[in-house]
């Protein structure tokens, strides 16, 4: 079974699986209850006969029969009971009022609970908690099996951009080429829909926007503007030399806090990466990802993006160096005409 379920996608899965456990026990409902946060916990998977489940339903723990469990880390039976109101806390319909029995298991190292009740009194045994516990160490497996899949998943395709990357600079030798095919793999790869890369000018006074994905909405006026060094969080970077992530659902950056002018008003970015480039010890550009959701870098995307950095500072000292040969070469005295 385990293969069979593997094959799936992991919403699919527990799905299927928690209808499987519903029919072992001729239940009315199974549900599953993962970890959202350390005092939350959300239905991640459910089946029932009925059609009043609260999908989306969040339980506290100590709240209700399901709270009860997630709190005391221990399994519940109750067989023959008058529910009270919000007692277990994932119906929204009348199916609150007639359940009659309920069975519950914690899952390993607080990670949830699985849970299963019957409009029948007496409808489960200590032996039907026994099984139920076992169905809930198979979920840990294979949410574990899902992480892995999925890690695997990540590394290929970091792995697989850095193969991209490598190949871009003999299929488009003019830099201005090279750097919009760049930004659309580090878009794709990362899944973060804008990426902006920002250079500083020749003077070292001010900097602007020398590369953008496509989705970024600058307009040709906002498009050539050029900003202080120091200004925004873009600014900050480029006189700090600093890394910045910031991942947060309660505020959010726009064009204004990230330039100091407002490129994008209709856009509130809930994540916000900026690396800075060191090119002959001086930060000369800023990468910048943004995105109006929230995603978290993980410790295998920020080795990507520290990967891609490293690649990019090269490229972009090999540039650097060719600039300085060919601003020398004028400086050299033209060699006299040959006599003929």
């Amino acid at each position: 079974m385990s293969h069979y379920l593997c094959g799936m996608s992991n919403k699919d899965c527990l799905r299927h699986l928690l209808s499987i456990i519903a029919n072992a026990f001729d239940a009315y409902s199974a549900v599953l209850f993962l970890v959202d946060s350390p005092e939350e916990y959300c239905l991640a998977s459910s089946f029932s006969l009925g059609d009043d489940l609260l999908q989306g339903a969040k339980i506290v723990p100590g709240k209700g029969l399901v709270g009860w469990v997630l709190r005391n880390n221990q399994p519940l039976l109750v067989n023959n009971f008058e529910l009270q109101s919000e007692s277990l806390g994932y119906y929204s319909g009348r199916s609150e009022s007639v359940v009659k029995a309920f069975m519950g298991c914690p899952l390993k190292d607080g990670q949830g609970a699985l849970c299963v009740d019957s409009k029948k009194s007496y409808s489960f045994s200590t032996k039907d908690q026994k099984i139920l516990h076992q169905f809930a160490d198979f979920i840990i497996m294979l949410q574990l099996d899902t992480s892995r899949t999925e890690s695997s998943r990540k590394d290929f395709r970091y792995y697989h951009a850095l193969q991209q990357l490598q190949g871009l600079r003999k299929r488009f030798p003019l830099w201005t080429s090279y750097l919009k095919h760049f930004l659309h793999i580090l878009s794709q790869t990362t899944e973060i829909e804008h990426v902006l890369f920002a250079a500083r000018d020749e003077y070292g006074q001010n900097f602007f926007l020398e590369g953008w994905t496509e989705s970024v909405p600058l307009t040709p006026l906002t498009r050539d503007l050029t900003f202080p060094i120091g200004s925004g969080l873009v600014g900050w970077v480029f006189k700090n030399d600093t890394s910045v992530f910031v991942a947060d659902n309660e505020s959010g950056h726009t064009g204004s806090s990230l330039f100091a002018r407002e490129l994008f008003p209709s856009l509130v970015m809930h994540t916000v990466i900026c690396l800075p480039l060191t090119v002959h010890k001086k930060t000369r550009a800023v990468l910048v990802l943004a995105d109006c959701g929230i995603k978290e870098a993980s410790p295998e995307m920020r080795n990507f993006l520290h990967l891609i950095t490293e690649y990019l500072e090269f490229f972009l000292e090999n540039l650097y160096l060719k600039n300085q040969l060919v601003k020398l070469k004028g400086f050299l005295p033209q060699p006299p005409p040959v006599e003929e």
